[in-house]
């Protein structure tokens, strides 16, 4: 029974993981979606423009909205209450100081 128990909640963890960023196209712009229900402070930073800060818009259960032009590639993270975060992403590259980003690549 409690090798059951734990096995939900580990199938639970790894699929609250995978909702927690994701993106929809439309038309020409993507959507990229953020749930950090607990967070103040949503900022999106891309490649698209020298990594200027972007404020993500916050919508219905604390998910933040940020929009880019989708026919682009780009490289992408965000940074959350003041803190560099990388969500779970299909591509990511890792930079010359050791840390990684997000890469939105178009059509895939």
């Amino acid at each position: 029974m409690k090798t059951h128990v734990l096995l939900i909640g580990a199938i639970m963890l790894i699929l609250s993981g995978c909702t927690s960023h994701y993106y929809k196209v439309k038309e020409d712009t993507i959507h990229i979606y953020l749930k950090r229900p607990n967070a103040k402070d949503v900022f999106f930073v891309s490649s698209l423009d020298r990594y200027e800060l972007h404020k993500a818009k916050h919508g219905n259960d604390r998910i933040w909205e940020a929009t880019a032009p989708a026919h682009r590639e780009f490289k992408y993270f965000y940074i959350v209450d003041g803190v560099v975060y990388l969500p779970h992403c299909r591509v990511k590259e890792s930079d010359d100081f050791g840390s990684e980003s997000c890469i939105y690549v178009p059509d895939m």
